[in-house]
């Protein structure tokens, strides 16, 4: 079924480049894996809007905490960019690897290039999904993010793809090997300890040593990745406009650098995303990041709303994301975002809905409440305990949690909600 394609989508005759120069730049679909960053990509395959000898490309940010039948989706819709429209299509997560930096032995943050299968024994390049990612950043940052610190956007979105772009963008037909050529780690607990201290750092030794546990068990490097063993789309980018400007064989951004054309698949009823990022376009400190970007939002501009969305992949079941069209499974399972009303709603409806024999699969993976709630146990900030002159925890819902956690959730649903303060609803945004 899903070699047939998507039922035809809005025809894109309104939409407009606010600049002409704009047509020349490469365009980049940041593809969410939802229903709307879906039928945003089908309009503008369909409507003739992308072009891989322009370097056109379209994106998936895997934080390897998404939903399974988001992975499936996913896949199906690479699928059909890559044979049927020849656009490339690219699923990247964050990794670090081992490298020296002022004399000493680190770890440093990149991404990689996976396949549309799972990783596994027999498919080493396949995407992660039982939260390999997520946790690898907290091991290494030692806090897990919240609504005032979001570091999981702002590190496995924004900065995996800037990194990416500035290797795409480049022309270049691989992505480099990053690190060292050892085959053990360099990078020890103990050294990295003392830096620490010598840093003025406060955190016990014990809670330091048990939280860098599993960034120091990951792999060493970043080996050389191909981009033709990742996509099936022949690399034919062919775009005047990136000739002269890559340095030290990364694309260069800012003043005199690359310039490309960003898609983000926002509907007209979500003005309070769409005006944030309509922010960037004005510069000051919402722009950093994002810059050489011009940004698109055809949707919003078509005037599409969520019942447009859900009417058009309605005349498709076999191309259907399969999650409930209230969107609640969707990004991060159990994001701490998606807000209090949702959440034991969503542990719910997964306890309710899992097959026999599915749990075995899903347990300790993001799909299961209890790896959220070891993830907040193991990473949580213990300020009494780091010297920072009060008592208390920093967690996923904030100072104490504002008296909840993904414990409480698992344990005593509706029950737990109830006690809490409202958490903003997601509206996580890259």
């Amino acid at each position: 079924e899903s070699s047939h394609p998507p039922p035809p989508p809005p025809r894109a005759g309104n939409f407009r480049y606010r600049n002409k120069q704009h047509r020349d730049l490469s365009h980049v679909v940041k593809f969410s894996g939802g229903r709307s960053s879906g039928m945003l990509l089908f309009t503008l395959l369909e409507n003739g809007i992308l072009d891989a000898r322009r370097g056109d490309v379209v994106l998936f940010n895997n934080t390897a905490a998404e939903h399974p039948a988001t992975y499936e989706f996913v896949a199906k819709c690479k699928r059909l960019a890559e044979s049927r429209y020849g656009i490339p299509f690219f699923l990247i997560e964050y990794q670090t690897y081992e490298d020296v930096r002022n004399g000493e032995w680190t770890r440093l943050g990149s991404y990689r290039l996976a396949n549309a299968e799972p990783r596994s024994g027999d498919n080493p390049n396949g995407y992660s999904c039982r939260g390999e990612p997520f946790e690898e950043l907290l091991s290494w940052s030692g806090f897990v993010p919240n609504q005032f610190r979001r570091i999981c956007t702002k590190t496995l979105k924004l900065e995996v793809t800037r990194m990416f772009l500035r290797d795409w963008l480049a022309c270049k037909e691989e992505i480099p090997h990053l690190g060292h050529w050892e085959e053990t780690p360099q990078v020890e607990g103990e050294a990295l300890y003392r830096r620490h201290r010598r840093n003025r750092g406060k955190v016990p030794k014990d809670i330091f040593l048990r939280k860098k546990a599993f960034v120091l068990s990951r792999p060493v490097n970043r080996p050389e990745q191909r981009y033709e063993d990742y996509s099936d789309v022949p690399l034919q980018m062919d775009n005047p406009s990136l000739s002269g400007k890559a340095y030290g064989g990364n694309a260069a951004f800012g003043p005199g650098g690359v310039e490309y054309v960003a898609f983000i698949g926002l509907r007209y009823d979500e003005q309070n995303r769409v005006q944030r990022v309509e922010a960037r376009r004005a510069g000051g400190p919402e722009a950093q990041g994002y810059e050489g970007e011009h940004v698109y939002m055809p949707l919003s501009d078509m005037r599409v709303e969520k019942a447009d969305v859900n009417a058009f992949w309605n005349l498709n079941p076999g191309m259907e994301l399969r999650l409930p069209a209230s969107g609640h499974l969707s990004n991060c399972v159990y994001c701490f975002l998606k807000g209090t009303s949702n959440l034991a709603g969503i542990h719910k409806s997964i306890c309710e809905n899992r097959a026999p024999d599915a749990w075995e699969d899903e347990r300790d993976t993001p799909m299961d409440i209890g790896w959220w709630a070891r993830i907040e146990k193991e990473y949580t900030r213990d300020l009494g305990a780091e010297g920072r002159g009060a008592e208390g925890f920093v967690g996923f819902f904030g100072r104490d949690g504002n008296g909840l956690t993904y414990r409480k959730i698992a344990e005593r649903g509706a029950e737990a909600l109830r006690e809490t303060a409202a958490i903003l609803p997601c509206d996580c945004t890259d």
